[in-house]
């Protein structure tokens, strides 16, 4: 995560040509010197302090994954293989990628190989409760009967093979739970099991939490000519007429502000916005809850009522977000210069960064962030304007350098 300052691991930060790292795994985060694009220094300092502790020669960086090439579990990844599969042959590209200490396309299919065992969620959280959905069972039994017929399919395969480099599966049994330890935990846990039908007597204690499916209208938004919101505004008035609360989730402030329009205008009042359950079990049953709630379908219970976004209006298309930037992102990021700092413009070139100063202008007054150029020359670039025509130069140690000739353009000047 991005931070003004690096004191946990995951952080890092960036200020000109430096950058602060703290990698998870180290014993403390490192700071990377660059002049341009050149990296001149590493050193790795404290946290508290934010003071140097040693100099470093190289660090190695390696992507997060559920294993690491060391010597140790590449050592421990070659026994193993040979065990399993018997000695490799020349053109065994997994075996000899891992020898040379090189990460292979889909290796965590050989993840036991890496390790002396491998832990399951059982053994972090050894006398956790289970809840299990009404086709929780159903969708065990597909999923490992895929895995065999995976592995069984690999192994012809590797009978069968002609030309090209071999693949060698592990036994399901290495990588998965079988359904005998499943089970085994299955029955040993306290268990609560879900479903949408009457449980005869006699399997146990059966608690009714009296909740079922609510309302789609999918059937009036397709019916030509039928406003879903006035069936909406019936719907509502039926159930309050049952003594129950009513609470209509959103996706968003936006959406939820919009809806308020939209149901007051077919005749819905005593709309309220809630920010939580409790705010809306203390209003009024005749009053009408609007939620910021992420559900995709609601639900009714003995005397309340939740009915869901895309109850009302079909599935939610979702467009990707274009990146934007922000203005105070941008005011963030010049925060993290100090005075003296050198900056680049794209039209005017290298400057030294002064600080930010309000300036009035047509009668208002503007921050804008204040640039010295040789010469005596000043540029007030205003904030928001051009956000993205300032940039920090590679290397603040130059800041007492006079290297700035360009003179800026007379529009910009204040």
């Amino acid at each position: 995560m991005r931070a003004s300052t690096v004191r946990e691991p995951g952080d890092y930060a960036v200020r000109g040509g430096i950058v602060d790292l703290y990698a998870p795994g180290t014993e403390e985060p490192v700071r990377l010197d660059y002049f341009g694009d050149t990296l001149e220094s590493i050193r790795s300092f404290d946290p508290e302090s934010q003071r140097t502790t040693d100099q470093l020669r190289r660090l190695d960086l390696v992507p997060v994954a559920e294993f690491q090439l060391t010597p140790d579990t590449i050592k421990r990844f070659r026994l193993g293989y040979v065990e399993t599969f018997g000695a490799p042959g020349p053109d065994d590209l997994l075996y000899h990628a891992v020898s040379e200490g090189r990460r292979h396309p889909g290796l965590e299919h050989w993840l036991p190989l890496f390790h002396e065992r491998l832990d399951t969620l059982f053994d972090y959280a050894p006398d956790a409760s289970l809840v299990l959905e009404p086709l929780a069972e159903d969708a065990v039994r597909e999923r490992l009967g895929q895995i065999t017929d995976y592995y069984e399919a690999r192994q012809q395969a590797r009978s069968e093979r002609g030309a090209g480099p071999p693949y060698k599966p592990l036994s399901p049994d290495r990588l998965y739970v079988e359904e005998t330890e499943w089970r085994a935990r299955r029955d040993t846990a306290v268990l609560v099991r879900l479903t949408p039908f009457a449980i005869p007597a006699g399997q146990g204690p059966v608690i009714d939490i009296e909740t079922r499916q609510g309302r789609n209208f999918a059937a009036e938004r397709a019916e030509p000519g039928r406003n879903v919101f006035e069936a909406l505004a019936q719907h509502v008035a039926a159930l309050q007429a049952h003594g129950k609360r009513v609470i209509v989730a959103l996706w968003s402030e936006g959406a939820r502000e919009r809806m308020r329009h939209v149901l007051a205008d077919h005749g819905l009042a005593n709309l309220n916005s809630v920010a939580s359950w409790a705010e809306a079990s203390a209003l009024p049953k005749p009053q009408v809850a609007l939620a910021v709630l992420g559900v995709e379908s609601g639900f009714e219970t003995a005397d309340a009522a939740v009915i869901g976004e895309q109850d009302i209006l079909g599935d939610r298309l979702v467009r990707p977000r274009r990146a934007a930037r922000r203005a105070e992102n941008f005011i963030a990021e010049v925060t993290s210069l100090a005075a003296g700092d050198l900056v680049v413009h794209v039209d005017h070139g290298i400057g030294r960064f002064v600080g930010l100063r309000a300036i009035e202008a047509a009668g208002a007054p503007h921050d804008c962030l204040e640039m010295h150029y040789a010469g005596g020359d000043k540029l007030a670039l205003r904030i928001g304007r051009h956000p993205r025509r300032t940039r920090p130069a590679g290397r603040r140690r130059l800041a007492g350098a006079q290297s700035a000739h360009e003179k800026p353009h007379p529009r910009d000047r204040q």
